[in-house]
């Protein structure tokens, strides 16, 4: 067997005609790679230069970012098939930073942490869970029910990244086994772990956004959550499936490309005709008209310089944020955390926190008041 295996790679890898189909797909790939994130860098250089909101830019920029992070990582595993697990690994860490990073663009629009809490607690609604998590107990409304939601999304962040690198050391130590449902390789598991911490963390983003949709009905969240939880999700159980269709033979060797470089490499492709699909996605629901304002904004002095920085720097949540997560963790909750500010005056900040602006012809926008 093993002397008709090694005819077969000599045969595959004289003939040609493999490696130009293989030369045909990537060069396709790579236009696609290639166009989405030009039109992605496009987006971008919009919003740093007419988002005058620091406080949304940041994690617009941040989300929109997504699509060279994998168009990136994606061709680069079709390139260097022999380090597809380096680029893997990059990948799914921004993937968990991107989930985390939409929920602080609703918290920052509807005022911060502090004013949306008190917000909360002045509400009379109660929200409720929802399927497939009626059973458990209803989070209180305020700061219980913030935290509670931010830990359910940061936990992904951490999650996520710590079974990327165990995924990795595995695979060095040909102990992963991509693609293999077995008890005693760590795909299974990994993909069980991923799934749950994935599934939950999407439940809470939901669930904040039905506590509070009428607050944030002029963001119009619904289509920029499904673009985020297209990518994410559709990406990850796609690779789920490759996995399904080798463990049935459905995708074998291929000559001198093994099993896993088949899948790794449709996945790869796959990837990158995708991220064009979002960075069109993105143009359509982050528009840099709803954040645009023609008059100048005393409150927003960065330069492009320092808003590329304030983007690209990820200390704010895999520091700061993980370690008031694993804070909270420690405390329990208590109704009074802002001092003597009274509630009154908290309210009336939060009428004026980041308003978004309506296209209303080519010359002006006008604001858009909040509901209610």
């Amino acid at each position: 067997d093993s002397l008709v295996l090694a005819m077969e790679e000599e045969e595959a890898s004289s003939s040609p005609s493999l490696w130009y189909y293989y030369g045909f797909l990537s060069f396709f790939a790579a236009l696609a790679a290639f166009m989405a994130t030009l039109d992605t860098f496009k987006l971008v250089r919009d919003h740093l230069i007419y988002n005058r909101k620091d406080a949304l830019r940041k994690y617009i920029v941040r989300i929109i970012l997504m699509v060279p992070a994998y168009s990136i990582s994606a061709m680069g595993g079709l390139l260097y098939k022999e380090s597809n697990i380096y680029f893997d690994t990059v990948r799914e860490c921004y993937e968990a930073f991107v989930i985390y990073s939409f929920l602080q663009f609703l918290v920052n629009f509807l005022g911060g942490e502090d004013m949306l809490c008190d917000h909360l607690e002045r509400s009379m609604k109660v929200q409720r869970h929802v399927f497939p998590f009626c059973n458990l107990t209803t989070w209180e409304m305020g700061r219980e029910f913030f935290e509670k939601v931010r830990l359910g999304t940061i936990q992904y962040v951490i999650i996520r990244p710590v079974l990327a690198w165990i995924c990795f050391v595995l695979y060095q130590n040909d102990m992963y086994g991509a693609g293999e449902f077995r008890l005693d390789r760590g795909y299974l598991w990994v993909t069980l772990i991923t799934n749950m911490s994935q599934v939950w963390a999407m439940y809470c983003l939901a669930l904040f956004y039905m506590a509070l949709k009428d607050e944030l009905a002029p963001l119009r969240p619904v289509g920029k959550f499904m673009v985020v939880k297209a990518v994410v999700f559709f990406t990850w159980w796609q690779s789920v499936v490759l996995a399904v269709l080798v463990r049935y033979e459905w995708i074998h060797r291929n000559g001198a490309f093994s099993v896993e470089d088949v899948v790794n490499g449709t996945q790869n492709f796959l990837i990158c005709l995708e991220m064009l699909a979002a960075a069109m996605a993105h143009r359509y629901t982050f528009p840099v008209k709803d954040f645009r304002q023609l008059f100048s904004d005393p409150n927003s002095t960065n330069s492009t310089v320092k808003s590329i920085f304030d983007a690209v720097n990820v200390t704010d949540v895999f520091v700061r944020d993980v370690w008031e997560a694993g804070s909270t963790l420690k405390s329990s909750y208590r109704k009074d955390e802002f001092g003597s500010t009274s509630i009154e005056k908290r309210m009336a900040d939060i009428e004026m926190s980041p308003l978004i602006y309506r296209w209303e012809g080519q010359d002006r926008h006008s604001p858009q008041p909040r509901p209610g």
